[in-house]
């Protein structure tokens, strides 16, 4: 009985440590690729005009009495939508393989 009480000591203040030190150390989610504060804000930046291309494009669909014109207006949003779309996963694929090449280097290095 005195050896279970133990083990489930050892087991909550385990979990307790590990939650203290995630709380401390968030995990990497962007595979080592760390971006610098200039690329972050040009990429905001980017994303703001992105968005107010959008917003605005949404305005003048709603104000369009012209179905045919509305129509058009819809398409062009689409296709900056689309266009968007394709340059985000351009990119994930660019870094998929930059981090892939990485690992591979890594890897090649371990075994000479």
């Amino acid at each position: 009985m005195n050896y279970a009480y133990k083990s489930l000591a050892v087991l909550i203040l385990s979990a307790a440590s590990i939650s203290a030190f995630a709380k401390d150390k968030p995990m990497k989610m962007d595979m080592g690729m760390e971006m610098s504060e200039e690329m972050k804000d040009k990429m905001a930046r980017k994303k703001q005009t992105y968005i107010l291309k959008i917003n605005a494009l949404s305005d003048q669909i709603q104000d369009e009495k012209n179905s045919k014109k509305k129509a058009a207006l819809m398409d062009e949003q689409l296709q900056l939508i689309k266009e968007h779309q394709e340059k985000k996963r351009q990119m994930k694929k660019k870094m998929m393989q930059k981090h892939m090449k990485k690992m591979m280097d890594k890897k090649k290095g371990m075994n000479m």
